[in-house]
């Protein structure tokens, strides 16, 4: 029974974070639609894997009476902005986003990323995947857990919203030829891992979405 339900909170999530943090034109649209018919099938015959996700262990986001200053007070300003705004909601998305883009960009799923990165953001990542299976190598990713989630900022300029989060978290990064080899981190050891991802979106838009336009390594 534990399975069949992160079986179905996988397809579930994987379908919401889709619609959250992409952005569609007509093609995406219908992409995403025949996405979610295939979800929806999975989620009747219970055969979505899920490897390890409901072991790792987690953290809790962010209070907002922790933030610094300065970013409570751009958090008001954008409540004022956009009432609709849930601090709470959106940390978990731009978390799930995390793993999420981490995942499809190691297993080279382009079409993955293409709907949840802004282009130019989308153009680098592909650069890489594009660059690694010219190589013949292959790349896995495990996020072992989250130990901070921070956020640094929140921007307004005109109607764009830009929220900076830092994730800081564990993983094992493993690096593979094409004969299947390892090359980076044989030892497979778990090393901290910080990143500062910005995401972006308009204050009222009919589309709700979010998506990713800028990535740094701290």
């Amino acid at each position: 029974m534990e399975l069949i339900f992160f079986a179905l909170l996988s397809a579930y999530i994987f379908y919401r974070l889709w619609s959250v943090l992409g952005q569609e034109n007509e093609a995406d649209k219908e992409r995403r639609e025949q996405k979610k018919r295939q979800f929806e099938a999975m989620i009747e015959d219970n055969v979505i894997p899920l490897p390890n996700r409901h072991s790792k262990e987690r953290v809790s986001e962010i209070e907002e009476k922790d933030l610094k200053s300065g970013v409570r007070e751009a958090l008001r300003i954008l409540r004022e902005r956009d009432p609709s705004f849930n601090f709470s909601h959106f940390l978990k998305g731009a978390k799930g986003a995390y793993e999420m883009v981490s995942e499809a960009f190691a297993k080279g799923e382009l079409e993955t990323l293409k709907l949840l990165l802004l282009p130019k953001v989308y153009d680098a990542f592909a650069k890489e995947v594009e660059e690694r299976q010219r190589r013949g190598e292959s790349y896995e990713v495990k996020i072992e857990r989250f130990d901070r989630v921070d956020v640094d900022a929140i921007e307004i300029h005109g109607e764009d919203i830009l929220i900076t989060v830092r994730f800081r978290t564990r993983q094992v990064m493993v690096t593979k030829n094409s004969a299947g080899e390892i090359i980076e981190n044989q030892a497979q050891i778990s090393i901290p891992v910080t990143e500062i991802w910005t995401f972006t979106r308009m204050i009222g838009s009919n589309e709700p979405n979010w998506y990713l336009s800028r990535t740094q390594n701290a």
